[in-house]
């Protein structure tokens, strides 16, 4: 019996045997599928967790629609599955090159409404469109499915719920540094991250968005308050030096740089490497000619 056809009959018993006498479980099907999306494919949870534990790769991507795993669980509607993907490190956003659908959408399409409300509980953007320009909530909308499109409509009510919460951010972009003070006085959160929405503050902190926007004085007000210059934000997985640096901006380099020797401060890492593209800080104002930053 191969793996394949062990997962296929559900034997769990049958695929241990397997994976214990070495079999590849990463070994694909003529039509291109991992046991991994078989198995995601039809619901299985302890097949998926042996498959897992085994070292099945849960990035694997199929070849006719580019689907992964976690697309495979979408379709079946079973949210421990996809659960378990994502433990693992499966790209919750992830959109198949042919169509354009995140697992989110896919669930939607196929009227899982559990494997919906666990996307979106594990962080689903909901504002993605697929190849026809439709969001999962477009899509649910146009089938009318409102129990689903409820859930959707809740989780962006509360990011814009959230994004209000961040009152510092708007004294930030709008450079004023009195209004900043009074909220870190009230005690707003200097190290509070946005919530994911599909906007370029995705996941930044307010001292990311303060370094973005060249404000050094601000900058000291939040470092003095205690912010985090080393945390790794945004999409790039950057820090705040590497905002600053990037859009040259000398000042707040020097006012990040120059906090490092002052007590209660933390320093920056002026080495740190970004996670998408590896660059430093210093990459970043060399590549873009900011001379003085660098």
């Amino acid at each position: 019996m191969t793996l394949e056809a062990a997962v296929r009959a559900g034997s769990l018993a049958a695929a241990a045997g397997l994976v214990r006498s070495g079999v590849d479980v990463n070994r694909s099907t003529p039509e291109g599928l991992t046991p991994l999306m078989v198995a995601s494919g039809l619901g299985q949870p302890r097949m998926v967790d042996l498959l897992l534990t085994a070292g099945a790769r849960v990035l694997a991507v199929e070849p006719r629609a580019g689907a992964t795993a976690l697309h495979k669980a979408a379709l079946s509607g079973n949210p421990d599955v996809a659960g378990l993907l994502l433990d693992h490190g499966a790209f919750i956003d992830q959109q198949s090159p042919i169509l354009g659908h995140t697992a989110l959408m896919d669930a939607v399409v196929y009227k899982h409404g559990e494997v919906v409300r666990l996307l979106l509980e594990r962080g689903a953007r909901t504002a993605i469109r697929n190849h026809w320009h439709e969001t999962a909530l477009d899509l649910a909308r146009r089938d009318g499915l409102d129990a689903i499109a409820r859930l959707i409509e809740a989780r962006d009510a509360a990011d814009d719920d959230e994004i209000r919460a961040h009152t510092l951010v708007p004294a930030i972009k709008a450079g004023d540094l009195e209004q900043v003070e009074r909220l870190i006085a009230a005690g707003a959160a200097v190290d509070a991250r946005l919530p994911m929405v599909g906007s370029p503050d995705d996941d930044y902190t307010p001292l990311a968005v303060a370094a973005r926007e060249g404000h050094a004085d601000i900058v000291r007000a939040l470092l003095d308050a205690g912010a985090d210059p080393r945390r790794v934000i945004g999409l790039f997985g950057g820090t705040a030096l590497h905002e600053a640096a990037y859009f040259g901006h000398a000042d707040v380099v020097r006012a990040m740089t120059e906090e490092r020797g002052r007590a209660g401060a933390q320093a920056p890492e002026l080495d740190a490497q970004g996670a998408l593209n590896g660059m430093t800080p210093l990459h970043d104002a060399v590549w873009h000619g900011h001379l003085e930053a660098a």
